[in-house]
Order: C-alpha cells, then structure tokens, then sequence
C-alpha cells in the first residue's frame, strides 16, 4: 500500500473524509456504468486505457474506450476528471461483461476487444492519428464478428472468459443452462455443452489451462468441466440451502398442499438453495475458485482438491455482494465490493498456511487412531470365550482400549476442523459514494483497482 493510498488499514477505520485522495484517478460517464475492463497491453499507449460500459433500459447502449489522459492532474481533483474519452459505439442492449485480448504470446493487431449480451460480439480498435479530449488520440472501433448460437434468436448471454493459453478460444454462459466454447478466428462454436440444471450466471476459464473451466448457476453450484472429457463433470461446492419453510408459512400457499401438485412444492423448495452469481478463478494458482451467492454477505473461497465445502469465508461486508477478483499477481489476493459501497482488499495466506497445518494434524491423529487400533486388536483375546490372552494383562488391555478411544475422537475432532471455513477479515477497505458494480485488477500495474458506481469510474492506487 503507498504512503498516498486512498484504502486504509481495517482496525484504524479512517473517515472517508480524512483518508488520502491524491491517487484516485476518476471518469465521470454521462450514464450509469455497469461492466469494466482494463487493457492489458503493456506500451506506453494502450497500458492506462479502458473499456466500459452503460447499463440504460433502452435500446442505446454505449460502449467506451476511455485513457487516462497525458495532462491529468496528479494531485486529484474529485470534481475533474482524469480520463477521456477516445472511441466509443453504440449497442442494443446493455453488455454484461468486457474484456480485451489476453496478449498472450504476443499482441493482437489491432487489439481486440470482447463484449457480451444478446451475443458475443468482437471489435478491433485501432488509434488514429486524429486528436481527441484532453490531449488524446481517437480510437476507431470496427466491429468484427457478432456471434451466436442461433441466426434468428439467441438467449442472453450472462459472462465470459478469454482463455489465456490459447486466445482463440472464448467460452460463454447463457440463462439457457449451456456453455459455449468459441473459436474466434472462424466465428464459430467449438463445443456447446448443459453445464447446469438453471440458468448459467458465470464461467471461466482455469489458470493455465485451455480446457478446464468452472462454471456457477441458478442451480446453487460450482461444477468443473474438461474439454477433452465432456461425459463427465465435478460437482465442486453447492450453496448451503436457507431453512425450509413450515408448513404454516402462508407464503408457500394452499396450491402447495393441493394433492398431485408436487412440481409446485418442489419448485419453491429448490428456491430456497440460493444461485450463485459469481466466481474468480486464481489467476495464479488453479486449485482456489472464488464465490458469492445471491444477497450474500460473504464470499467463499473453494478448493478443488477438496471439493464440497468452502476453506475460507471471507467476512466483512454488510450488504450483498457484487463482485469479486483475484489478483492478477498474487495467488492469496481477492478484491471484493457490494452494495455497502465497500471495496475490500483480502490477503488468505495466513489462512491457508493455518489450514493446512490442521489438515497435517488430522492426517497424524488418524494414523496414530488406526495405529492404536491395530494394539488392541493384536492384544485381545485370541479365544472365542472372551477368556483374556495370557499374553496381556487386563489392565494394560484396558489402557490401550482407552487411549485407542481417545486416540479415534482426537483424530475425528481434527478432521471436523477442517471441514470448517476458515473466516478471513478484510486487510483494507475504501468507501465509495454509492453501491459499487464492477471491478477491474490492473494486469501489468497490479497496485491499480478501478471501481465502477453510478455514472463514475474511480482508480484507486493501493
């Protein structure tokens, strides 16, 4: 964290007021804002330059590339703005998520820039040479492929991921249960393949992988896929269940009780498993994943070497969530933000390093459980009577049962432990004026975080 950072230690919570604003770097849209995306190219000209986009219940939606500008003003002026407009198209429908080119393996020419909604739509954009605001140069933004599923009528697509290993593949989720796997160069789908039971909310791509991703949905659960095996997939983590209804629960009504009627019973009970909304893979280490569910205040951290429970909740903020991200450049890093106007910064290093030490201590008592077990064993009687082995004296038979007892209970308490979430405070915390929507990690100058709420853009230096 710099000496100028507007985040601020959790335990000394500092006023809004008092806390240091020189490095927040603001763009004010002239409509809400609601998906964001850093461009993750490295020259001078393209590092400090973002896709964003409106969220308007219209048929005019916009798309914007904005940079920050050559004559921003270092010292922060909360009114003026430090980043200008340099392209921007129209949409019919509002995008639900950005991103640009991976760059991996060398740099698209032009750039291109990913966005989806009522399709999976590819744009180049190319600088010109024209001026622009604020000491800037115009971007021209070409559309290049519009893709989908059907030529008449596709259904909304909710997310995205660019796969980093090879970049010609896309994989998308839709409310229609499905993923669907891209080539970019053809303009074709690949594969499409039901991920889940309900409408699919989220998916990407795992670390260093071009064909294992994970998917969450309505359906309340995480499930791992591998493109080279499609038969099967991994259930990794399902959302507890809220407490069901009585049956006084004047909510449920008399139809749920009306004989032969179950579908309506079993429908409003599969409704209290809440949907997952969301989930981040490690951009470093691909065992962690991860995820909020709907209205919740916590985000669970889920590793897939040890699927069905959460390893670490992360606990500190007071309204839903509604957005997460790992660190581009550390593998125990999270940022998160919700509707408290939140943006919270973890580090569960510490948390992992303590869970795996319990998990080595279960993994010792277990052994020492089965060890004793095997004395006792050895030391009763080898009659079928129940008569006491003259080898062993009772009292010593007695003492080895007990201790193989307590031996057994000790190792069954040591892996109750680690069936439990570790809960991790947040590190550092800043305060936005309203309910933030979106997140942005900057890739190759990870100390920025860009945060999006209302009609504003807001990059904050860690």
């Amino acid at each position: 964290m710099s000496s100028g950072s507007p985040f601020y230690p959790v335990p000394g919570v500092t006023p809004d007021a008092l806390s240091p604003r020189k490095e927040i770097c603001n763009y004010f849209s002239a409509y809400p804002i609601y998906s964001l995306a850093w461009s993750r190219r490295e020259d001078r000209n393209s590092m400090f330059r973002m896709a964003l986009s409106s969220f308007l219940e219209e048929p005019t939606n916009k798309v914007q590339i904005v940079q920050l500008s050559p004559h921003h003003d270092p010292s922060h002026t909360p009114e003026r703005p430090d980043f200008g407009v340099v392209g921007e198209v129209n949409v019919d429908y509002p995008l639900t998520k950005l991103l640009w080119h991976p760059a991996t393996g060398g740099y698209a020419q032009p750039d291109l820039l990913a966005g989806t909604g009522d399709s999976l739509r590819l744009w180049e954009c190319e600088q010109t040479g024209e001026p622009a605001e604020m000491g800037l140069h115009k971007t021209n933004m070409r559309l290049r492929a519009k893709m989908t599923t059907r030529a008449d009528y596709s259904e909304p697509i909710t997310s995205f991921d660019w796969n980093q290993v090879d970049p010609r593949l896309i994989i998308t989720s839709s409310i229609d249960t499905t993923c669907t796997v891209w080539d970019i160069e053809t303009q074709q789908a690949k594969t499409q393949l039901i991920a889940h039971d309900r409408e699919v909310f989220d998916v990407s791509f795992v670390a260093g992988s071009q064909d294992v991703f994970a998917s969450a949905g309505a359906d309340g659960s995480i499930r791992m896929f591998d493109l080279r095996s499609l038969e099967h997939s991994t259930i990794l983590y399902e959302a507890p269940a809220a407490v069901a209804p009585s049956s006084s629960d004047p909510n449920l009504g008399d139809a749920a009780y009306y004989p032969g009627n179950g579908g309506i019973l079993s429908t409003r009970l599969s409704s209290l498993v809440p949907p997952l909304l969301r989930l981040s893979c490690n951009a470093l280490d691909p065992n962690y994943i991860a995820t909020f569910a709907l209205d919740s205040h916590i985000v669970s951290v889920i590793d897939v070497r040890n699927p069905g429970t959460a390893v670490v909740q992360l606990v500190g903020h007071q309204a839903p969530i509604h957005a997460i991200l790992w660190s581009p450049t550390s593998p125990s890093q999270l940022c998160s933000a919700g509707a408290d106007s939140r943006v919270l910064v973890w580090d569960i290093q510490q948390a992992l390093t303590t869970r795996q030490h319990q998990q080595r201590q279960a993994l010792a008592a277990a052994a020492q459980a089965k060890q004793l077990s095997k004395l006792t064993a050895a030391n009763k009687s080898d009659y079928g009577d129940g008569r006491q082995s003259p080898r062993s004296p009772v009292s010593a038979s007695g003492a080895q049962t007990s201790n193989a007892i307590q031996a057994v209970a000790q190792a069954a308490a040591a892996q109750a432990l680690t069936q439990q979430p570790t809960n991790v405070a947040p590190s550092l915390t800043y305060a936005a004026r309203l309910p933030v929507n979106s997140l942005a990690w900057h890739q190759n100058s990870p100390e920025w975080i860009s945060i999006g709420f209302g009609n504003t853009i807001q990059t904050l230096r860690l």
